[in-house]
This record gives structure tokens, C-alpha cells and sequence, in this order.
């Protein structure tokens, strides 16, 4: 009984290592090819991943860290479209989007990358729609504020409070130089923690690069965009329009 016993418990143990293992993989792939999808601009890859992260947010026994992951590729998918100006992908998905996030925040309230991907989704929102600034706008800011709470050292909070204050005006809060303060230092935490393959870290230093470009810091700017095509070499928009807009002044 007792060899029956350590078998059937070696075998949970094995089993269990093979589900983390191909929970990893799986998490390391969608990172992967979310990146790519980034760098190409990429709609339709994009949707090969909402359909993906769709499958493991309907399904009640996925984990936490899953979930979390499959919300930011909904995320992505959305943030391209506003790249994209596709307001047609952005209708089909936002409000699909919104309920799946309120059920997380419901699920786990104390997610700091769950609080930051609420807050950017609002910003999406208002960059399709600028009058719902007067209402997400101040819930945005709640969001950022509570990501930061609870995570001081999250490089995606910071990217998202950077972000706030880069694109809101300045009479109702906007501060650009501040905005470049926290891309500065959500790069060097993305850095720090080993999330360079996260595609929002290049977002965050292309960001930083533009914002650079508006204050007339012209070689910081263009170092900012030789620094993404370092990572992201084939980054069409860095590569064709940020980079010779600074290198021709």
C-alpha cells in the first residue's frame, strides 16, 4: 500500500510540474507573439490572440496569472486598433473587453496589472470617443493611482501614469515633463525586472522618444527611437517616420 501510495504521488507531482510547465510555455508564447504582433502593427494578429485569450477567460477553472495575461492581449489587440484608427475591430471587441475586465477586478481587486490594463482601456476608449474624458477620466486616474499603490515597482503602472500625463491637457492635469520623468523611470524598472520582451516596454521608450521630440530634446529622441529599433528592428512607424522626423533636424 505504502508503494501504491508514493507512486500515485509521484505521479500528481509529475503531473502538476507538466501543467506549470505548459502553462509557461504557453504564457511565454502569447508574449512572444504579442511582441510580434506590436512590431508589425498587426490587427489581424492581434485577433488571433483576443480569440485565444477569449478561450481561457470563459473558462472558470483558468488561473489567475492566465487571465491577467489574457485580458493585456485583449488589451493589445484594442491599443493597436487605435494605432490602426480601426474603429471597427475596436466596436467589435471593447464591449466584450470591458465585461471580462470588470469580472477579473471583481476576481482579484488587489491586481496592480489588472488596475493598470482598466486604466488603459479607458484611455482607449477616450481616444475613440473624447467626451467620455469627462467621466473616465478622473476613474483612469483612480485606477493608475490604485496600480501604484499596490505595486510601486510596476513598470506598467508607471508606463499608464506616463501615458495620463502625456496625452491630458494641461489644464486639466497634463504635465509633459513629468510624463517624460515616469517613462524614464518605467523603462529602467522594465529593465531592471527583465520585461524587455513585454511589448509595452518598447511602447514605453518610443513614447518617451515622442515626448522627448515635443520638448525639442532631439538627440535624446533619437536615441529613444534607435533604442526600440534595437529591440524592434522592423518597427515600420520608428523605423520610417519617428526616426528620420529627428535625424533630418
Amino acid at each position: 500500500m505504502r508503494t501504491l501510495a508514493k507512486i500515485l504521488s509521484i505521479s500528481i507531482l509529475v503531473f502538476n510540474v507538466n501543467q506549470l510547465n505548459a502553462q509557461e510555455n504557453k504564457l511565454k508564447q502569447w508574449e512572444q507573439r504579442a511582441f510580434q504582433a506590436y512590431e508589425n502593427s498587426s490587427i489581424f494578429m492581434w485577433k488571433q490572440l483576443a480569440t485565444q485569450a477569449n478561450q481561457t477567460l470563459s473558462k472558470e477553472n483558468a488561473d489567475k496569472e492566465s487571465k491577467i495575461a489574457a485580458i493585456k492581449l485583449k488589451y493589445g489587440l484594442l491599443y493597436s486598433c487605435l494605432s490602426n484608427k480601426d474603429k471597427d475591430t475596436y466596436e467589435q471587441h471593447i464591449e466584450k473587453t470591458l465585461e471580462q475586465m470588470d469580472v477579473l477586478l471583481k476576481q482579484y481587486p488587489n491586481s496592480s496589472d489588472l488596475h493598470s490594463i482598466s486604466a488603459a482601456l479607458m484611455s482607449i476608449q477616450m481616444g475613440f470617443t473624447p467626451m467620455k474624458g469627462m467621466t473616465l477620466g478622473s476613474l483612469s486616474e483612480k485606477h493608475i493611482d490604485q496600480s501604484i499603490k499596490l505595486d510601486s515597482l510596476s513598470a506598467m503602472a508607471w508606463r499608464q501614469y506616463a501615458n495620463s500625463k502625456y496625452f491630458t491637457p494641461k489644464m486639466w492635469g497634463g504635465d509633459i515633463e513629468e510624463a517624460i520623468k515616469k517613462y524614464e523611470f518605467s523603462i529602467k524598472l522594465y529593465e531592471k525586472q527583465n520585461l524587455t520582451q513585454d511589448w509595452t516596454y518598447v511602447d514605453a521608450i518610443i513614447w518617451l522618444g515622442i515626448a522627448y521630440r515635443k520638448v525639442g530634446k532631439t538627440e535624446e529622441a533619437k536615441a529613444a527611437f534607435e533604442k526600440a529599433l534595437t529591440i524592434a528592428p522592423e518597427f515600420g512607424w520608428v523605423k520610417n517616420q519617428l526616426l528620420p522626423s529627428v535625424s533630418q533636424l
